[in-house]
């Protein structure tokens, strides 16, 4: 198959993949409240329930490198495979329990996924010299916005979890058919000689890809309540933030994958966290001078342009910094680091926002911002090491 051929090919795979993961975590939250009837389960229950997912989640991760390295190209479309099949047990659960497991391993195939993925695309960049994980990583908030109101609609017409769930996970097999790639992940050998240790700069790496991720979703799960309870907001407006950091983010990486070539990484970091701080600033200083809904929706919109390459990046540079054969531990090191920042985001805001109030506490998330713009003097792009 000739080169661009081939490379259309496997972005086509790899953009399916991450929209087919974007189409069931958006649809996530419009599903709740018809699972937690399902199951019977209280509101303590169900919390519990949903641990479930980072439980999974994390040594999920770690455990796909090796699994990289065994499987190499194969990796994607067996990892969603597996998603696909855990995507429906949600909706076969009938207890608190069975639903508990069944989100552990939906928690364990979707981080999976995310390692997988991450390390498909660097592979694919290595084999190729071509730049794609800007517009990989930009199908997952596009597919995340359109999920939303789709499942939205489908629940408010009488269709149970399960219906929903089999016709995700059919989507998830079919990402997995396009992402299946005959050219496997040929590289030019690596070069001879003493290498450097990367490991440093990998931590470095996750640790600011991880204040990326707990910016994100901080707004992601907050955004709504600041306008609905800090400016007055209705549920269809505040349900509006998400929905424009999102579609900032599909914005902000599609325009990366267009021009960012003619940038550095540092920059692509430094420009996204100053205007990161900016747009999330301009959401409080919003509510707090009594202004417009509508320019809070614009702060948040900016932020997510502004932030939507700083992740991308990151993972290119960490997968160009190892070769081959180390690309996947690589990989998996910067994604876990990163997932613990989404993961402690939540929790975080929240105590934040009991003790100062929702604005204060996301004017502290703008300053997350600023700390990404600082902190990306370490953004480089290193040589092959091992």
């Amino acid at each position: 198959m000739p080169v661009r051929a081939a490379t259309r090919s496997a972005s086509t795979g790899l953009i399916a993949a991450a929209a087919s993961w974007g189409l069931f975590w958006g649809g996530w939250a419009a599903l709740l409240p018809g699972l937690i009837e399902q199951v019977g389960a209280t509101e303590a229950q169900f919390g519990l329930a949903l641990f479930g997912i980072p439980v999974g989640a994390l040594p999920a991760m770690v455990a796909t490198a090796p699994l990289a390295r065994a499987l190499r190209a194969w990796t994607l479309p067996v990892v969603l495979v597996a998603f696909a099949v855990a995507c429906a047990l949600p909706g076969l659960a009938t207890s608190p329990l069975a639903l508990a497991a069944s989100l552990l391993l939906v928690g364990a195939t979707s981080g999976a996924i995310e390692v997988a993925l991450n390390t498909t695309t660097a592979a694919h960049e290595a084999r190729d010299g071509v730049r794609l994980f800007n517009k990989v990583h930009a199908a997952t908030p596009l597919a995340m916005v359109l999920a939303a109101p789709a499942v939205g609609l489908a629940r408010q017409n009488g269709v149970a979890p399960l219906p929903v769930l089999l016709v995700i996970a059919g989507l998830v097999l079919l990402s997995a058919l396009l992402a299946v790639d005959r050219d496997g992940w040929r590289a030019a050998p690596a070069e001879p000689g003493p290498r450097r240790s990367v490991a440093p700069l990998l931590i470095a790496f996750g640790v600011l890809a991880a204040v990326v991720l707990f910016v994100e979703n901080a707004v992601e799960q907050w955004g709504a309540l600041h306008l609905e309870q800090g400016m007055g907001a209705g549920p269809l407006l505040g349900s509006a933030a998400p929905a424009c950091y999102m579609a900032g983010l599909f914005a902000g990486r599609l325009l990366a994958q267009w021009r960012g070539d003619r940038v550095s990484g540092r920059a692509l970091v430094l420009t996204g966290g100053a205007l990161g701080a900016v747009g999330i600033g301009t959401a409080a200083l919003a509510a707090r001078a009594g202004l417009p809904p509508a320019l809070a929706l614009a702060g948040f919109a900016i932020a997510g342009v502004g932030l939507a390459p700083a992740l991308p990046t990151l993972l290119g540079l960490a997968g160009a910094a190892v070769d081959d054969a180390r690309r996947p531990g690589a990989i998996a090191a910067v994604t876990t680091l990163s997932y613990l920042g989404f993961l402690v985001s939540p929790p975080v805001v929240g105590v934040m926002a009991g003790a100062w109030g929702l604005t204060p506490a996301l004017t502290a998330v703008a300053c997350g911002g600023l700390l990404v713009a600082a902190a990306s003097i370490v953004v480089r792009a290193p040589g092959t090491a091992s």
